[in-house]
């Protein structure tokens, strides 16, 4: 009995696996914390002014290049780069002005995050960042999570002339 019951297991089972149809599992990620993890690369920034007018964030440019991460052990890391801004006479001796144009077009920091499924919300508590002011805050980043596209939108109500800003990332590919 138990040795028919052997033969017709490895029978099916060797069907299935003609047949294509028995693959390794693959793990779907359930919560939105699961779906983040990995590297987003920075698709486009944009601050809705109070005017009506819209423009790009101004540390990114048109142009604007970078990268946000997020770990499975709850790090994360954020830059963007303006790629046009103005590259120095002297790359080992950069003038004042040469220095506030970099500094002016870039933005950079790093820390922990947690996500609120609930309120559809992801934090970020920068323990790092070029803006000092910045490390030890929470930063609040309403998103949105459509496949390889992941949206931060929310209102503005500390930075002059800005009513809202919007700025998507997207999943960046495996090497």
């Amino acid at each position: 009995m138990i040795s028919q019951l052997v033969l017709i297991i490895l029978t099916l089972g060797n069907s299935w696996l003609l047949k294509g149809e028995l693959q390794t599992a693959t793990p779907v990620p359930n919560s939105v914390r699961e779906q983040i993890i990995g590297t987003w690369k920075l698709v486009s920034t944009e601050d809705h002014m109070r005017d009506g007018t819209k423009r790009f964030y101004p540390d990114a440019g048109p142009n604007g290049k970078g990268f946000l991460i997020y770990t499975a052990d709850g790090h994360m890391c954020a830059q963007l780069m303006n790629p046009d801004r103005p590259m120095p006479k002297d790359k080992d001796q950069l003038t004042i002005a040469e220095k506030i144009s970099s500094y002016d077009g870039f933005s950079s920091y790093c820390g922990r995050y947690d996500v609120d499924e609930s309120k559809g919300l992801i934090y970020h508590y920068p323990e790092t960042a070029l803006w000092p002011s910045f490390v030890g805050t929470k930063q609040r980043r309403p998103y949105k999570l459509q496949g390889d596209l992941l949206t931060f939108a929310d209102r503005v109500s500390d930075e002059p002339g800005v009513e809202s800003y919007s700025i998507t990332w997207k999943r960046a590919e495996k090497f």
